[in-house]
Order: C-alpha cells, then sequence, then structure tokens
C-alpha cells in the first residue's frame, strides 16, 4: 500500500521479522481452515446461502494463502529477473482476489438481508461469485501489465512489487482495495442497521437481548472479514515515511488470520 520503503533500516528489519512470522502463522491458519472446511462441507451447505457463503470462504482463504506465498517467493526473487515480473503479477492478482471474494460475501450478505424478495438460481449466483471473485482482478492485472509494458515499468527497480515512481501502477492495486473496503463497510452499516430496525422493539426482552448478541458478533467477524484492516493502508498512502502506521498495518495484516475465526 506505500508507495515507497521506510527508510529507517531498524524498522524495516523489524517489519521483516513481523512480516515473515505473522505470515508464518497466517498461512498455517489458512491451510487449516481449508481442511475443516473439506471435512465439514457436506454439513454447513444445507442451503444455497450457506453454500455460496462457503464457496466464498474457501476461495477468500485459498486466495489469500497463495497471495502470502507468491508475497514470499517476491521477497526472494533478484528485483532484476524477468521472474520478478511473474511473482509481481501472481501477488498483485491473488491479493485483489481476496478483496474481491470479500466484496462477494459483502453483496451476499446485502443481498441476503436487504434484497429478501429477490431471488437466484445457485448456478446463477456460483457465476457472479467467481466472475467477480477472479474475473475483475485477472482484468486489472492483465491491463496493468499491458499499460507499463512499452515502458518495462511494471515493477520497482529494488523489489518485487508494482511500480510508484515511474507508472504509479501501484494504484491499480490500492483504488480497488479501497473502493472494496469502502463499499463493504457501507453495507456492514446497512444490514446491521437493518437488523436492528427489524427486530428491536418487536420482540420479547430476551429476544432483543440475543438479538443484539447475534448483530455484535457479526461486526466482530465481518469486520476483518471484509478487510477493515487494510483501511490503514490509507495512512501509508498518505503518509509513507511515518513509522508508526507502518508497525500497525504490517501486525494487522500480516496476522490476518480471521478468515479462521468465524
Amino acid at each position: 500500500m506505500s508507495p515507497k520503503e521506510i527508510k529507517d533500516s531498524g524498522i524495516s528489519e523489524a517489519l521483516d521479522y513481523i512480516t515473515y512470522i505473522g505470515l508464518g502463522v497466517s498461512m498455517g491458519s489458512l491451510v487449516l481452515c481449508l481442511l475443516i472446511e473439506a471435512i465439514v462441507w457436506q454439513s454447513v451447505n444445507k442451503n444455497k446461502t450457506s453454500y455460496i457463503r462457503h464457496v466464498s470462504i474457501v476461495n477468500l482463504a485459498l486466495s489469500l494463502l497463495i497471495a502470502d506465498i507468491w508475497f514470499i517467493i517476491g521477497a526472494a526473487i533478484d528485483a532484476s529477473t524477468p521472474a520478478c515480473s511473474a511473482a509481481t503479477f501472481f501477488i498483485h492478482f491473488f491479493y485483489l482476489a481476496l478483496f474481491f471474494w470479500m466484496l462477494t460475501l459483502a453483496i451476499l450478505l446485502f443481498f441476503r438481508v436487504i434484497l429478501v424478495f429477490k431471488d437466484l438460481g445457485k448456478s446463477q449466483m456460483l457465476a457472479i461469485a467467481f466472475c467477480l471473485g477472479y474475473g475483475c482482478p485477472l482484468i486489472i492485472a492483465v491491463v496493468s501489465v499491458a499499460v507499463t509494458a512499452p515502458e518495462d515499468h511494471y515493477t520497482r527497480k529494488d523489489t518485487c512489487w508494482l511500480n510508484w515512481d515511474n507508472t504509479m501502477v501501484l494504484l491499480a492495486f490500492v483504488i480497488p482495495a479501497l473502493v472494496i473496503i469502502t463499499i463493504n463497510l457501507i453495507i456492514l452499516i446497512v444490514v446491521i442497521f437493518k437488523m436492528l430496525r427489524r427486530t428491536i422493539g418487536d420482540k420479547p426482552r430476551a429476544e432483543e437481548t440475543s438479538t443484539l448478541k447475534v448483530v455484535a458478533r457479526c461486526i466482530a467477524i465481518l469486520t476483518p472479514f471484509l478487510g477493515l484492516t487494510w483501511g490503514f493502508g490509507i495512512g501509508m498512502v498518505v503518509a509513507p515515511d511515518n513509522k508508526g502506521i507502518h508497525v500497525v498495518f504490517t501486525v494487522l495484516n500480516a496476522f490476518q488470520v480471521f478468515i479462521f475465526d468465524r
């Protein structure tokens, strides 16, 4: 999310340690998440909504896992080699896929809570989910490569990530990510408001309390699900030299194991 690396070598080294430890923990949790999904798949997909939700969760976890793997590969590759461009493409694509699968989950939530009288078939919902989850990131990643190819400014000189100084192609990641975060936050607020308005006041006191607990649980789970931790990336874009923002962003996103906590 940052247009440049932080100059303080001590902070930079600390961030490297946090990143690799965090990614290790997250990758282990994501593998465990996928294994559990495989074991309980038949029992949790008894209706259409649950099925699409779990398809989204599996692909979200898979996208984040593959993105993290490519991130580590990219960190080990010489930035001057063609392999660096390939690694950057896959990092770009799979991290974008993570965000678009988050958007898919948010749209599913909005659709089932707000548009209760609308209905689509399972195959239609699945087609829309995959087009959104993988089609949109692929288009953005391919266009980014095509636009920067003539000047060979797709990657940075010193690291395997999207260029900023020459082409600002980093915006092809930052803008979609922040737009999706904003959309998801709006959807989350609308859904919670709808749930509260629909239930509170017309049910017994005990059920009101139960509903509030459900809403609180939704907030606790969906907030990280919908990528609000990445919102700290705005600070990195605006103030890339701020050490504190770098540390907070790295800790929150390196240890992104929230998908497993559901």
